[in-house]
């Protein structure tokens, strides 16, 4: 599901010195994630239980969070390369990927069908998806890396980029075994609590939810330190900030840098080098940014957090291959990123 944001070339630029420039030449990002048949159903009102309905308009893209990201890293000026798998029935996916400019040597085809995605679109720009994942939960990939016969059986990358709509096996033999120095997770649609549970978060480097997922996942977690979360507010009291400084005081999440979307409000960043308190006095600190200003009428916000997130991961590639946090990156650095990010991420499609 191809958003209108990323449907025309902008390339990142967060003024780099020559050095910086060069270095991220260097930097290419492994995307290992789904690709769909998305079929787009436009309705006047979303279909109600029991409710039979037609449709006024039918179009078919190419989709998943693993390819709409890729494309976006692309769009943005740098350098991907996506591993997914498609059946026989979607070759033209892979044909039409190779038309947004992404390399499809590493999409294979298996005697799965093709991941799909039905989304309605309402007249209001508000959407329901049913995914089916076909090929994607294939595990051929890890299959064939671990058979190769090389010294290096998985792909090098400087950055590794993940969602949640493959098999968890194929996530997790990646977060293992990819040679990467930064790991990015959307984990989107968001694992199992038992998944959340015993998930290696000490492996991610930066954590990418929306608000709904944040809340999820610090009620999993809390719970299985034996605290019940209905002690505390809820997301309906809450405030962002309460909520992410929440998560980010979970011991899975002592090193990570979560980056939580809250829709028409923007986005909320904590960074652990320029946020964490140094004593128990201090409160966190965050950075925020809001919403883009809408031109038009919405249309379809689908897809609008997969190029925020591409977008996102290409302006980290743009300090090179071994840049941290506090040191080649400063805080004002995130800032000019993420402001970037929310204009051409968060910006749903507009007519």
């Amino acid at each position: 599901m191809m958003p209108a944001a990323c449907s025309s070339t902008r390339a990142f630029s967060v003024f780099l010195s020559d050095s910086q420039d060069m270095a991220k030449d260097r930097c290419r990002c492994a995307i290992r994630g789904s690709i769909n048949n998305d079929e787009y159903f436009y309705v006047k009102s979303i279909a109600r239980p029991g409710e039979t309905i037609s449709s006024y308009r039918y179009e078919r893209r190419v989709g998943g969070k693993g390819a709409n990201q890729a494309i976006a890293i692309v769009r943005a000026g740098g350098t991907a390369d996506f591993y997914g798998t498609i059946g026989e029935d979607g070759l033209w996916v892979k044909e039409t990927v190779a038309g947004f400019g992404l390399d499809d040597r590493g999409i294979i085809i298996s005697q799965d069908p093709t991941g799909r995605a039905l989304i309605q679109i309402a007249d209001s720009g508000e959407n329901n998806i049913i995914l089916f994942p076909g090929a994607n939960h294939s595990t051929l990939h890890e299959k064939a890396w671990k058979t190769r016969d090389s010294d290096c059986d998985f792909p090098e990358s400087t950055h590794l980029l993940l969602q949640n709509e493959i098999h968890l096996e194929s996530t997790l033999c990646a977060l293992e075994n990819f040679k990467s120095t930064t790991t990015i997770y959307n984990p989107s649609p968001l694992p199992s609590v038992e998944q959340i549970r015993v998930f290696p978060w000490n492996k991610v480097d930066w954590l990418i939810v929306n608000e709904g997922e944040a809340e999820d996942l610090y009620n999993a977690l809390s719970e299985s330190e034996g605290r019940h979360p209905d002690t505390t507010p809820n997301i309906l009291t809450r405030s962002h900030r309460e909520l992410l400084s929440l998560l980010s005081a979970q011991p899975a999440f002592a090193t990570t840098n979560i980056i939580c979307t809250l829709g028409k409000d923007g986005v909320l960043a904590f960074i652990p080098a320029f946020h964490r308190p140094r004593t128990a006095h201090e409160a966190p600190s965050f950075m925020h940014f809001p919403a883009a200003t809408l031109q038009g009428t919405i249309r379809d916000t689908t897809g609008a957090g997969d190029c925020f997130t591409g977008y996102f991961v290409q302006g980290l590639m743009q300090f090179g291959p071994h840049a941290r946090m506090g040191r080649d990156i400063r805080e004002q650095d995130v800032a000019k990123i993420l402001k970037t990010c929310v204009q051409v991420g968060t910006t749903p499609i507009v007519i």
